[in-house]
């Protein structure tokens, strides 16, 4: 039988422990991963081509109410 000391030192403890045991698991699945930079400003895809630039080496193509944006090499094609 246990007793009412060893029960209550138990149970005292075991959120202590499984709280641990569950930070020490997140620590070791993430200390070995880098963090993924998101870039500074907002990027666009060639509609032609799919090369991704910023928006001042990129041409806008307005048609229909929607914009296209092309790069420079794409753009003097169309």
């Amino acid at each position: 039988m246990i007793s009412q000391e060893t029960f209550n030192h138990v149970f005292g403890y075991a959120p202590w422990v499984i709280g641990a045991v569950i930070f020490l698991v997140a620590y070791l699945m993430v200390r070995g991963q880098t963090a993924v930079k998101a870039p500074i400003g907002q990027t666009f895809a060639c509609a032609s081509c799919g090369r991704r630039g910023v928006r001042e080496h990129m041409e806008p193509q307005a048609h229909d109410g929607a914009v296209s944006w092309f790069c420079h090499r794409c753009a003097s094609a169309h």
